[in-house]
């Protein structure tokens, strides 16, 4: 029966190719890179804005699909001091999980917990961040929640302490993860003396007492420079409605946040090197670049999609591909809005071949810079980079995220849209002229972190070595 079945199925299979025409039978099939689309035309999802008598400006982004709302609330925070680097971080925490005057912290995740919801809130050194999702009947509920933690928060002496001890520890084990080590030293090689290249040390978070996240609280929570946003099954109206009511009697203390200073000059060009016992090399360079504003920032983000980002990248093909001596090789370009940006590559190797790695990095850099992307690197990674884009805005909670970013930063709010038709309309020339100009492959601050002795080249053939040492504390 197999056999009988079989030999019908080829006598089909030959008879109907007998049947076609020539030209068909002998037309080679097309390739997925040669088919031509249409320019992708996109545009940032439906928003609506409100604002209410106190300042706060709003926006929602609607979404019927499940009965559920996503909120957050933008404020603008202040850097930490240098003396008490880490009080944003402890403050957040400590604000969420110490519940307030009122409401015993482990009761407040209960409530929470039994409303099958969630509230979350985050620091950094530029914005606090208190975010809510629940079911569309609980989102009074959730807003209540949110106004009771940040009208009476308890901060806790014994929460401040517990967060205290957990920062100490991941202090104390800091030094554990080379690739850790090597990303946070060139961070402050790339921003010395500033916000962004300071890190917590036992001395910083001992100087924080619970006062001090009183007073940071107090100086944050200003709803004169604060944007809420929903997202999911709510209308306009009722956001309004409901923000209006739980924030709207907050006065306003508009011009009190200190902004982030100018970035100063880079470090020395040259080698930072961190000595640790470990199978693995970890090399990363880097140096400071343009800010968000800079008119080629679009051309030097898909520079460096061509030359780092995926495995189709220059340094992935010819560090990994070709010579096989990395398994992860990167770089990166970020273009902040209110400072110099940073460009980093980086890749982790065996010592016996740290070396050859960082000369390849340096070589592959310098050629790209001098030449930037071949016509083939370009079409595809433009094509890539466009497609992909859209994805970023999959979910209405992540184009709320973005829309309220850009309300917070005073950008405008088509930004997304703007950017994918200047993506698309780049040309070749541009992301060359943008590889040329900023690109400096002879002013890179590089750091490696392994042990130089087993390593196939003394680092000193790449610079002036600079030895880094553990913090004291």
């Amino acid at each position: 029966m197999k056999l009988k079945y079989t030999i019908t199925l080829i006598l089909t299979i030959t008879l109907l190719s007998a049947s076609l025409p020539a030209d068909i039978l002998a037309k080679k099939p097309q390739s997925y890179e040669d088919v031509k689309l249409p320019k992708l035309k996109w545009q940032i999802p439906e928003y609506s804005e409100f604002k209410i008598d106190n300042g706060i400006e709003g926006l929602v982004v609607e979404d019927d699909e499940i009965p559920m709302v996503y909120y957050t609330i933008v404020f603008p925070a202040p850097p930490d001091p240098q003396d008490k680097v880490g009080l944003a971080e402890m403050t957040a925490w400590t604000l969420r999980n110490g519940g307030s005057t009122n409401i015993h912290a482990d009761s407040l995740n209960d409530i929470i917990e039994f409303e099958a919801a969630w509230i979350g809130i985050w620091n950094d050194q530029e914005q606090m961040r208190i975010s809510g999702y629940g079911h569309k009947d609980d989102l009074a509920f959730l807003l209540g929640l949110t106004r009771e933690l940040i009208q009476h928060p308890a901060y806790p002496e014994d929460k401040i302490e517990l967060k205290r001890s957990t920062m100490l520890e991941n202090i104390r084990r800091k030094y554990d993860r080379p690739n850790g080590i090597a990303h946070r030293e060139i961070e402050k090689l790339i921003y010395p003396n500033h916000p962004w290249g300071r890190e917590t040390s036992e001395a910083t978070v001992n100087a924080i007492q619970r006062d001090d996240l009183i007073a940071y609280h107090n100086l944050v929570i200003n709803f004169s420079d604060a944007v809420i946003g929903f997202s999911g099954n709510i209308r306009k109206d009722d956001a309004k409605l409901l923000s209006d009511k739980y924030f709207g009697d907050f006065k306003s203390n508009k011009g009190s946040i200190a902004v982030l200073p100018p970035v100063g000059d880079q470090a020395e060009t040259g080698v930072y090197y961190f000595k640790k016992d470990v199978s693995q090399a970890f090399v990363t360079v880097g140096h400071q670049t343009i800010d968000y504003y800079d008119p080629q920032r679009i051309a030097a983000e898909l520079m460096n999609y061509i030359l780092g980002s995926g495995f189709g990248s220059r340094l992935t093909k010819r560090i990994r591909v070709d010579e096989g001596l990395s398994y992860s090789v990167w770089s990166g370009l970020w273009t902040p809005v209110p400072v110099k940006g940073e460009f980093r590559a980086s890749a982790a190797t065996r010592l016996d071949q740290a070396g050859r790695t960082l000369a390849l990095m340096k070589s592959v850099i310098a050629e790209y810079a001098e030449n930037g992307p071949t016509e083939e690197e370009f079409n595809e990674a433009q094509k890539k980079y466009v497609n992909s884009y859209v994805w970023k805005y999959e979910d209405s909670a992540d184009i709320l995220y973005r829309l309220t970013y850009l309300k917070w930063r005073g950008l405008p709010l088509d930004t997304p849209q703007r950017d994918l038709d200047a993506y698309q309309n780049l040309k070749i020339e541009d992301v060359r002229k943008a590889a040329k100009e900023l690109l400096q492959p002879d002013n890179l601050v590089i750091v490696v972190v392994g042990d130089e002795e087993k390593m196939d080249r003394p680092l000193a053939d790449f610079g002036k070595v600079h030895e880094l040492k553990k913090d004291e504390g």
